[in-house]
């Protein structure tokens, strides 16, 4: 097969599945790991991917706003990203700990995956991560009610003025969109004011964010890249993010997904 039909098969998987890794294309065409990445390279220069660790994904538009009545329960698919990043930023809690826990598909992934034994406190205006919580007998669970929206959450006056007579630990953030230039960002102005007071009330200020959400904008900024004090994204994010955001100064840790750690050859 030839450079450019290759190529152009590689683009078609692409399109097919969201993702293609370097060891897949070295197992289908028999090139080597240098081939594959020259020909994700050469494709990302045309505009028709976006390179990754250890592969590439499709180019992305902007977010699109959620359903009215979505919850994170609604979901039934799979979000290997989203886990991954979830599952990495539990490991930053402690024993003994006040954190607050985003109201997305992370928070509600994280509230899953807290163990059942961790003795902590934790904050959310989301009703889906609170059902989660209360479940576990080691969680004191403090929630932030007030005006609630048809997808469950609170972040209305009330919910921002309880929040301000609150100190936290931690708190963990995944905003609708993430970009370096750009900042973290929302649809809904509604939201804006909450997370601002939940950052300025808390020591350490953790966004967690899947490859899903770089790289898009969405309509009201919440805070610039630099207000965290942590990143944590998982290996599908763009080849240069990582070196952009340590130019800027920011703290990232990178969770490796599932693919990944079953051990895949090529990646770098």
């Amino acid at each position: 097969m030839f450079m450019e039909e290759r190529q152009k098969d590689i683009v078609k998987k692409l399109n097919e599945t969201g993702r293609v890794l370097v060891s897949e294309l070295q197992e289908r065409y028999g090139i080597s790991a240098d081939c594959a990445r020259r020909d994700l390279r050469l494709l990302e220069g045309k505009g028709l991917l976006q390179r990754t660790h250890g592969g590439a994904i499709t180019l992305r538009e902007r977010v699109c706003f959620p359903a009215e009545t979505y919850s994170p329960e609604d979901f039934s698919g799979e979000r290997p990203d989203y886990r991954a990043v979830a599952a990495e930023a539990v490991k930053q809690i402690r024993e003994g700990e006040v954190i607050y826990l985003t109201t997305s598909q992370v928070g509600y992934d994280m509230a899953k995956l807290l163990p059942d034994s961790l003795s902590v406190t934790v904050l959310t205006n989301s009703i889906s991560v609170a059902e989660v919580l209360r479940r576990k007998s080691a969680v004191s669970l403090i929630f932030l009610g007030g005006g609630m929206n048809h997808r469950g959450n609170c972040h209305d006056w009330y919910t921002v003025n309880m929040v301000k007579n609150i100190h936290m630990d931690k708190a963990f953030f995944s905003h609708t969109a993430f970009d370096l230039s750009f900042g973290a960002s929302l649809h809904e102005s509604s939201g804006v004011e909450l997370a601002r007071a939940i950052m300025e009330n808390s020591s350490v200020n953790i966004g967690v964010y899947p490859s899903s959400k770089i790289g898009r904008q969405a309509v009201h900024r919440v805070c610039r890249p630099e207000s965290y004090d942590l990143l944590i994204m998982d290996s599908g994010i763009c080849e240069d993010f990582a070196a952009q955001a340590a130019e800027l100064g920011l703290r990232v840790e990178i969770a490796r997904l599932p693919e990944e750690k079953q051990g895949c050859a090529g990646l770098r």
